[in-house]
């Protein structure tokens, strides 16, 4: 190999390296991530029209880091761009959105503006609480979000938006990123929401609220999968605190398997096996349920279902031997007062031969 060619390859490399640190936590995480052998993103797709303007995000979120890693906006008049659906594979929305700032210029005011209340709605609280339903490719949270801060921010009244989510590779969408010298990124917000935008804490939805609620005294939140158990299991409305119910804990990364192994999770063979937590309640909103428990070492469980459902729970045997000490003793109690009765006959009947005779 070439000088010249060699010094580009060791370029390249540390160029992967670097993008791959920027959203993981370790220098053999970054590696698995070059390999291909992990993913680490969440790309959020998101359409948006606004009254007659129409425009198109894509955000690209560290699940590692727990932080937006870069956040492209487009709004234009192109016609092309009202075409885009979210529900696109990345690539292809992608390509759309180039393919519609090629065709006409865009808003570059608008589309900043956009692009920062995005940046402002993802915070680490919002993300740690929509990763259960990104899994499920529900960003409806998210939209709800963000229309209430456009409308508040903007003053307008109609707002439109559809978004879908893909767990992704960020190193493939970055390292041959199609929007380099055509789309900017939009810069991260650093300064606190302009004059006529609503604080974060109030414009929390009530679902949310509990969700803080519950999240406040732990210092450490998993979130978890629950166990269900359509037979023999326990309806959300029959739980009361402190019942102990099965969860799984997340292994998807090198971090999750670890920390399931340290919580019991994962046995000494490496296969996956349930824990126990103690439930504490239920954050409900439409269409959604937040399950809390506190687990193994004071973790606090967080397990998300979209509808009620049967839950397995830890059976006990406090019920089932009072049953059998109960019946013991009746049958014992029964037994007696046979003998005496009998005893009874016996001496009334003794008597009567004595004095017959």
């Amino acid at each position: 190999m070439e000088p010249s060619n060699q010094v580009n390859k060791l370029q390249e490399q540390a160029n992967l390296m670097n993008l791959a640190l920027e959203s993981v936590l370790t220098e053999e995480q970054a590696v698995e991530l070059i390999q291909g052998k992990i993913r680490d993103a969440y790309l959020l797709k998101i359409r948006i029209d606004i009254e007659n303007r129409s425009g198109a995000v894509v955000a690209l979120v560290t699940k590692y880091k727990n932080e937006v890693i870069e956040i492209f906006s487009l709004f234009s008049n192109s016609s092309l761009i009202r075409k885009i659906r979210s529900f696109q594979d990345s690539a292809a929305f992608a390509l759309d959105m180039v393919e519609a700032a090629e065709s006409e210029p865009y808003d570059p005011g608008l589309s900043d503006s956009i692009g920062r209340i995005v940046y402002s709605k993802l915070t680490k609280a919002v993300l740690e609480s929509s990763y259960a339903n990104w899994d499920k490719n529900d960003a409806s949270s998210l939209v709800n979000i963000l229309e209430n801060q456009i409308k508040t921010s903007l003053k307008v009244n109609i707002v439109r938006i559809q978004a879908d989510v893909e767990f992704i590779s960020s190193l493939k969408f970055r390292a041959k990123n199609v929007f380099t010298g055509i789309i900017p990124t939009v810069n991260r917000p650093v300064e606190e929401p302009s004059i006529g935008q609503v604080p974060e804490s109030q414009e929390k939805t009530p679902v949310q609220r509990q969700i803080d609620q519950f999240r406040k005294p732990f210092g450490r939140v998993i979130l978890s999968k629950t166990v269900l158990a359509p037979v023999g299991g326990v309806d959300f409305d029959e739980l009361t605190e402190g019942d102990r119910l099965y969860f799984q804990l997340p292994t998807g990364s090198m971090d999750e398997k670890a920390m399931a192994k340290t919580l019991g999770g994962i046995d000494e063979d490496g296969n996956v096996r349930n824990v126990v937590g103690e439930f504490i309640g239920i954050a409900a909103g439409k269409g959604e349920y937040h399950i809390f428990a506190k687990g193994p070492s004071g973790v606090l469980l967080q397990a998300f279902e979209e509808r009620p459902v049967r839950l397995a729970k830890v059976k006990t045997k406090t019920s089932s031997s009072t049953s059998t000490t109960k019946t013991e003793t009746s049958s014992g109690g029964g037994s007696l007062g046979i003998i005496i009765v009998a005893g009874v006959v016996l001496v009334v009947g003794l008597l009567v031969f004595l004095i017959m005779k």
